[in-house]
């Protein structure tokens, strides 16, 4: 028996030891504390993608795609279902309940409903992740909770799932994650101290949100589409946070929420609400008041990042308590002043940009700033209101000061007067005031608009009287634009000017306008306001042979003649709507105009010049690294059918295309014709569809004997993978090469089984120096001309260039791995390169 047992225990000796990883005193001290904060139980909820129902369309392709989350599911009934995800929604509101798409039409992309996938499984992605994660973290774009936070609740729940190893795994590696304060500065805190401070941010973040009624769904109108919450909800939200996030950087913010929105819930328990119907018979002031107060549920529209929020939303006709004081106009103004440093909370959510947290609620006192200017056209900002370093408090009541000024003259003068008087100060835009006037004084509005025009100093408002004088048809406004366009020293006045009177056929016009086209310099870099797009644009709207025959003959740039084109194209291929921009009104082509774009495009068939690091769209169709040539080539198809253009070809169609296009139209001018595209090789094994056939150089002379060429060089015969493009990205950054300042690359399949070919181009010039230097660099992908994946464009420090980690997330972006992975005979194209940037 003794020796059985002895026997048994060296055969145990001798198995494979599991090690499991512990859980210390701490870890169980913070799960203790983060199970009294009152976030969801997910204990035993499913964790699943789900389908929101909205959608977006990537560029060039036509086919929707779902935007899905991922979430747990912590209810569900056959109609609906209830989602959280970790570290929200903030404590104190609920999780966010979807009703089931049932109509069996939907397209699937539009449905509502989830997926179950297995919790386990993305446990163990994440600690893959997190044990080889990407230099640069780009994968948490946007996330509004920490990543210590996320990948500590992600331990909690395995802790309270029996799952006792993994979190242990997911809590020591959430310890070893830095902490960066709101200066990015790394530092080190208490694992309940860090976080403290990333739950309270989400938190903060989540409750902002939810004043605006955030929820999982984006709604039609441009914002989410989740129950507004009870002004009582929220206030018990942000009480929470201030109790359980002390330490949070949002603390103080937090704060400021509960002191207003608890004298709004007494206010709310103590105002009679009253309908729609019995607003409408209120006398006059009492109404007025009535809509003032009503502001504290007034919502509005965001519009771009960064952009503005307006709380008129869609237009000025609608219903909102904002919508019926700016009906009632002037009588409101009063009212409004005082209302200006208000500052209780609207039911609107402003932000600078979405990913990060620069949310703000705009206040009753804003909403009612944003009415005067509506009803009055102006703004009443001063040097006081506009200080970054002013407080709310100190700017509003700045704006007030001078609302009140106004308001005391404009009862002193009246409103004709007023009017007059605004306008011929040419300091504001006269839109809104012309319109005024003229229902005042139509007889006074040409010369108020005359005198502001003369004394206007900004171009955007001067650009909005030239608009106003166009309209005028009056000798005196002719001569007033023909100044302008003359002497302005402001190129976008002047072609504003040129444009009004191109309109009204005035013989200076269109001498001006090419006589501009003549002095316009050919930049690498355009930034806005060089008058470049506005000029081309009024050329081609203007339909006239001269100013086609200026386009076509341009000797510009790849990127300048590539935006010609471009725009040439969407006014043949899509005559209506192209120009809405712009402020002449469109001319069809005249025949010679006409026969000069076609012999323009047809000629650019044989460019084959790139606007590299770019994408481009004309029609419905985008473009990544787009060829002067295929532009041409859409354009033309376009205009007539007979030119065949394929979107998803591969290279070589795309070449047969553009060759029997461009022979096409040589047949009919009795030119010679271009050679054919010589003969395809035999086919690989598919196999080998991957294997790189060729590697091309240009210009080899100079560089044959570099490092870099042999490397490059020696990649034929192998096979192209996922981190092909990127070892030769690495290699050139750190090794510089003389006479060298950038490499592109184009690493092209087709459909044929013939094999990847390798384009190197390395671009004359010297390598950015010194620590302050950075390379410009771009990368994507197409599926034939289809865009694939995401595109990449920016700047990179030099050291970055040379770590081949850093380019992780652009392999990911462009979804190499997955392109590779189609059928053998799917045609493909990638792009990267590096070059020194273009002067700003």
């Amino acid at each position: 028996m003794k020796k059985t047992r002895h026997l048994i225990l060296m055969l145990l000796a001798c198995l494979p030891v599991s090690v499991s990883a512990q859980l210390p005193e701490e870890a169980l001290q913070c799960f203790k504390w983060f199970s009294t904060l009152g976030y969801p139980d997910v204990k035993d909820a499913k964790w699943a993608e789900i389908g929101t129902g909205d959608y977006f369309v990537r560029g060039g392709k036509n086919q929707p795609e779902a935007v899905t989350m991922e979430g747990f599911v912590i209810r569900e009934t056959d109609a609906e279902f209830t989602v959280a995800q970790p570290g929200l929604p903030s404590p104190g509101l609920p999780p966010e309940t979807l009703r089931k798409s049932k109509d069996e039409d939907l397209p699937s992309y539009r449905r509502i409903r989830f997926e179950e996938r297995p919790f386990l499984e993305m446990i163990r992605q994440q600690l893959e992740s997190l044990r080889h994660p990407p230099k640069d973290g780009f994968e948490r774009f946007g996330r509004r909770l920490g990543h210590q936070a996320e990948v500590f609740i992600l331990s909690y729940i395995c802790w309270q799932r029996g799952e006792q190893d993994l979190a242990a795994q997911l809590y020591a590696e959430a310890k070893k994650l830095p902490f960066r304060d709101p200066q990015m500065q790394e530092r080190e805190v208490a694992m309940q101290e860090c976080l403290e401070i990333q739950l309270g941010h989400a938190a903060t973040w989540d409750a902002v949100l939810h004043i605006g009624g955030s929820g999982l769904r984006w709604s039609d109108s441009g914002g989410y589409s989740g129950k507004r919450e009870p002004r009582t909800t929220l206030l018990e939200s942000f009480r929470r946070i201030v109790r359980l996030f002390p330490r949070s950087f949002e603390v103080e913010q937090a704060k400021k929420y509960v002191a207003v929105l608890e004298r709004m819930v007494q206010e709310d328990e103590r105002h009679v609400k009253l309908t729609q119907e019995q607003i409408n018979h209120l006398p006059l002031d009492q109404r007025i008041t009535e809509l003032i107060w009503m502001l504290r549920d007034q919502s509005g529209q965001q519009w771009g990042q960064p952009g503005g929020f307006d709380i008129f939303g869609f237009g000025d006709d609608g219903k909102t308590p904002a919508h019926q004081l700016l009906a009632i106009g002037y009588p409101a103004a009063p009212a409004l002043i005082e209302a200006l440093t208000d500052d209780r909370l609207s039911r609107g959510v402003a932000c600078h940009r979405d990913f990060y947290f620069s949310h703000t609620v705009p206040t009753v006192g804003e909403c009612a700033q944003d009415i005067l200017y509506k009803v009055t056209g102006q703004s009443f900002h001063t040097s006081e209101s506009n200080s970054i370093r002013a407080s709310y408090e100190e700017r509003m009541l700045s704006v007030q000061k001078a609302a009140r000024k106004w308001w005391a003259e404009f009862q002193q003068k009246g409103k004709k007067q007023m009017l007059l008087d605004t306008l011929a100060a040419g300091q504001t835009y006269p839109g809104q005031l012309v319109g005024q006037l003229k229902a005042e004084a139509p007889e006074a509005v040409a010369d108020a608009l005359l005198r502001g025009a003369a004394k206007a100093q900004s171009p955007h408002v001067l650009s909005d009287f030239i608009s106003q004088l166009g309209a005028l048809k009056s000798p005196a406004a002719t001569q007033q634009l023909l100044k302008l366009m003359r002497q302005d020293t402001h190129v976008e006045v002047r072609l504003d000017a040129a444009a009004q009177l191109l309109n009204e056929k005035h013989p200076e016009a269109l001498p001006a306008i090419l006589h501009e086209w003549s002095i316009m310099p050919s930049l690498p870099y355009r930034g806005p306001g060089s008058g470049f797009e506005t000029l081309v644009n009024i050329m081609i709207a203007s339909g006239d042979a001269q100013a086609m025959r200026q386009l076509a003959e341009s000797k510009r740039l790849a990127h300048e003649r590539a935006e010609i084109i471009q725009k040439l194209g969407d006014w043949i291929g899509h005559p209506t709507g192209v120009y809405r921009f712009t402020r002449v009104r469109a001319q069809p082509l005249s025949p010679e105009a006409k026969n000069t774009v076609l012999e323009l495009l047809a000629h650019t068939l044989e460019d084959c010049g790139l606007k590299d690091g770019s994408s481009a769209s004309t029609g419905d169709i985008s473009f990544n690294n787009p060829r002067l040539c295929d532009l041409a080539l859409q354009a033309l198809h376009e205009i007539d059918g007979q030119y065949a253009f394929s979107q998803t070809a591969g290279r070589r169609q795309q070449e047969a295309e553009r060759i029997a296009a461009a022979n096409a139209w040589r047949a009919q001018h009795d030119q010679p014709l271009l050679p054919l595209p010589p003969q395809t090789k035999p086919p690989l094994r598919e196999k080998d569809a991957l294997k790189i056939v060729a590697v091309q150089i240009e210009p080899a002379k100079g560089f044959e004997t570099t490092p870099f060429v042999r490397q490059a060089k020696e990649l034929q015969g192998s096979t192209f993978g996922p981190r092909t493009i990127s070892s030769l990205l690495v290699s050139f950054a750190t090794a510089p090469i003389a006479g060298a300042s950038g490499l592109r690359i184009e690493a092209l399949r087709e459909n044929d089984l013939s094999g990847v070919e390798l384009h190197l181009r390395i671009e004359p010039g010297d390598y950015p120096q010194g620590d302050s230097k950075r390379w410009s660099m771009f990368r994507n992908g197409q599926l034939g001309r289809l865009p694939h994946g995401g595109q990449i464009s920016g700047q990179c420090s030099l050291s970055e260039a040379k770590e081949e980690e850093f380019w992780t997330r652009f392999d990911k972006n462009v979804d190499v791995a997955s392109v590779l992975a189609l059928p053998p005979r799917t045609a493909f194209s990638f792009y990267a390169g590096l070059r020194v940037p273009r002067p700003q």
